[in-house]
Parts: structure tokens; C-alpha cells; sequence
């Protein structure tokens, strides 16, 4: 009896040794009505629209330190079950970021699943209405559209965002600051 409890006891430990136990775990960001700046994570790029219209499409713009000096969106949750937003530009919150043939542009908010992203971070530094003094509140986020599947992407040299397939690359990493109070 003694011998079959320890085979027993020893097929679960082996069982459990081989269970793969670690998980990447990824987080959500409160964006709480905060207005925000997106940021490529490998530098002072952001993302940028200009003129602030419908069909403008989204491109990158370098700018000075600090690069969060101007928030430009308002990421809000669509309400749905699984976290799922909408990005909204600040100047004008009746347009939204939207892919039309595989850019991101500016459209007028609908009810449209390609204005819709899922945002998955692996770091939220708290509510970004509580992050003193701005600054990042969010880091290593990947935006995914809903829809699509594939993520925005800033590939090196391009002038503009558009949708790839999903890879772990810094073109596809993103980080949320909030602009400095005044």
C-alpha cells in the first residue's frame, strides 16, 4: 500500500513538473476619460493625424521632449464584455480610428467593428487619470483590430500606420502616456 501511494504521489509530481506553469499575462488600461498620447515604445514617435478630418489617414510624427507635451486621443471601452475600445481623436470625438483598405484612418463614429481594437498591455501602471503629473500609465501594448485580427503597425521608414499580422516587434508596441497638467 505504502509503495502504490508513492507512485501515485510520484506520477502526479512528474504530471505537475510537466505542466507548463508560467503564463504571459497581459493587461487592460483604465483609460478613465484621460486624454492620451500613443507612443511607439522604441522612442518619441507618436501617433498623429493632420488635418483632423474624416478619411484623413493616421501617421507618425517625432516629437520633442517631452513627447506627451499634447494628448491627441480619447481611448474609450466599448461596454462589451471582453475589454474592447474606441479611439477617438480629442479634437474632434465625433471621429474615431477606423481601417479603411488597411490603413488607419480617421472615420465618422458608427456602429462599424472596424473602429473597435482590442488593447492588451504588459504593464498598467494604474488609472490614467491618476497618473501624476502625466507621464506612462501603459506600456508594451499591442492594438489589435477587432474585426481583422491584425495589428497597427509603424513599420520602419513608413510614413503611415496600417495593419500586419501580429508579431512581438517594437513596430507593433505601443505605450499610453497622459499629457502633463498645465
Amino acid at each position: 500500500m505504502f509503495s502504490l501511494a508513492s507512485i501515485t504521489f510520484a506520477c502526479i509530481l512528474a504530471a505537475a513538473s510537466a505542466t507548463p506553469t508560467t503564463r504571459q499575462s497581459t493587461c487592460s488600461p483604465n483609460f478613465e476619460g484621460a486624454g492620451v498620447s500613443i507612443l511607439v515604445a522604441a522612442g518619441n514617435v507618436k501617433w498623429a493625424v493632420s488635418p483632423v478630418v474624416a478619411g484623413t489617414v493616421l501617421k507618425k510624427t517625432a516629437e520633442p521632449f517631452p513627447p506627451n507635451a499634447v494628448a491627441d486621443w480619447h481611448v474609450e471601452q466599448t461596454g462589451s464584455a471582453n475589454a474592447t475600445y474606441i479611439i477617438k481623436a480629442i479634437s474632434n470625438n465625433e471621429l474615431v480610428v477606423d481601417v479603411v483598405d488597411g490603413e488607419l484612418t480617421l472615420e465618422k463614429i458608427d456602429t462599424l467593428t472596424t473602429q473597435t481594437w482590442d488593447i492588451d498591455c504588459q504593464q498598467c501602471i494604474s488609472g490614467a487619470s491618476s497618473t501624476p503629473s502625466g507621464g506612462e500609465f501603459a506600456s508594451g501594448c499591442s492594438i489589435k483590430s477587432v474585426p481583422s485580427g491584425l495589428c497597427a503597425t509603424l513599420e520602419m521608414g513608413a510614413e503611415f500606420l496600417g495593419l500586419t499580422e501580429c508579431n512581438p516587434v517594437v513596430a507593433q508596441t505601443f505605450n499610453f502616456w497622459t499629457a502633463p497638467s498645465a
